[in-house]
């Protein structure tokens, strides 16, 4: 095989374009270098002879590799092949298979495919996913999470026929709230109808509505301060950190990522777009351009991250020529880690040190109540959880127990 292959391959499938052994060749060779396994390398293969298969038996107009093609393959094909065997036909490997093809092409990979949603629903997210980063400034991470409530919403008003938001009425929002919130916690409920509201200000931004229809989304009562933000104890929080193992590559990496995750108090998205020149050694200081509201961010680096991090970089990070602070040690080596990554690593954890935790969150709860608890101020604590209102911090006033033990009157009544 070939120990390089063009940037581009040709996208007919016939004429000028490559034989499918070249095909096949340059994309095994494209999987070695991303660092896949020889397994995986063997059914992405299968799957692209199943891909090409496929296509030689179009038009030779119509053989061409592309997304409208690798869509149209998994979205119409697929779920009705008879292909004889060995065809692959796995739905998940045969679309990272094809989005590998796509990317050695240069192009855009797909994102996941919801076979319910009808392409002018995807058409109108996609309209609605602008409105929310360009005009109200909303994070990624913010933006999914609203696309997916107001999809189902739409989803379920209109299915695959043709968007009339003149069909959206106070009723079918009210009904519709009503259904979901059956099965959501307390918490997604609110999501739910922050993402209504949102998408009816779209349609008003769009002149789609006349009148703003956000005020006849419910809001059900929120009274603040009547719960407690969860956090780890001492003893848990060491039972966390010894369940990473610091002898392998992985566990130095993990280990790393989850002191930025409980000593810097950060996101997993912040540590996944974490850089390495984002570290001052000499002064001691992280500096955030990714933080959630967008705002570059200085925060002091402990000596304790510090050193996970360099015993990281000097002993386990993998050779590359990737900037990303955190890298991946398996396939595609050597790139940045994506968030779930950290996510997962903080998952497998806590199963190891048989916490009932699953989520990331708790780390930050712990972080700014230990910080509360040593006599640092709520300010402090806003500026290093990057806080926009001291309001959001105020919560954690509600968990100070050594402080309020000091104020606690004794209750009246004779000594025994």
């Amino acid at each position: 095989m070939s120990e390089h292959y063009p940037q581009n391959i040709q996208s007919r499938l016939t004429g000028d374009r490559p034989s499918n052994d070249v095909i096949i060749s340059n994309f095994s060779d494209h999987l070695k270098k991303r660092g896949h396994s020889d397994g995986t390398r063997y059914a992405y293969q299968a799957a692209l002879m199943h891909f090409i298969c496929w296509q030689n038996k179009k038009s030779p107009q119509a053989q061409t590799i592309d997304r409208v093609n690798v869509t149209f393959f998994l979205q119409e094909h697929l779920p009705v092949c008879h292909c004889s065997p060995p065809a692959f036909k796995h739905l998940k490997t045969v679309r990272a298979a094809l989005n590998q093809l796509l990317l050695m092409q240069g192009q855009k990979r797909l994102q996941e495919i919801d076979f319910n949603c009808s392409s002018a629903i995807e058409c109108r997210l996609r309209h609605f996913d602008n409105f929310l980063r360009d005009v109200c400034g909303f994070a990624k991470s913010t933006r999914v999470y609203r696309q997916r409530f107001v999809r189902t919403f739409l989803l379920k008003l209109f299915g695959a026929g043709v968007i009339d938001s003149a069909y959206i009425t106070p009723e079918s929002l009210i009904k519709h709230v009503a259904e979901e919130a059956i099965n959501l916690k307390s918490s997604s409920v609110g999501v739910l109808l922050s993402s209504l509201r949102s998408y009816l200000r779209f349609l008003q931004f769009e002149g789609e509505s006349s009148v703003s229809m956000a005020a006849a989304v419910p809001r059900p009562p929120n009274w603040l301060l009547t719960t407690l933000p969860p956090c780890l104890s001492t003893t848990e929080l060491e039972r966390f950190l010894d369940a990473f193992d610091i002898s392998t590559s992985i566990g130095k990496r993990d280990y790393a990522m989850a002191h930025c995750l409980v000593d810097l108090g950060l996101r997993c998205h912040e540590v996944a777009a974490m850089k390495l020149d984002d570290i001052n050694w000499y002064t001691g200081f992280v500096e955030l351009p990714h933080t959630k509201n967008r705002r570059k961010a200085q925060i002091p680096l402990p000596e304790i991250t510090g050193n996970a991090i360099v015993n990281y970089l000097r002993n386990a990070r993998p050779a590359t020529t990737s900037r990303s602070l955190f890298v991946f040690h398996r396939a595609p080596m050597g790139r940045g880690v994506a968030k779930t990554t950290v996510r997962g690593a903080i998952r497998r954890a806590f199963s190891r040190a048989d916490l009932p935790w699953t989520g990331t969150h708790i780390l930050r709860h712990t972080m700014a109540t230990r910080m509360l608890q040593n006599n640092v101020s709520l300010k402090q604590i806003a500026d290093v959880l990057r806080h926009r209102s001291i309001d959001t911090t105020q919560i954690y006033t509600k968990i100070n127990l050594p402080e309020l033990r000091h104020v606690a009157m004794p209750w009246p009544g004779r000594r025994s």
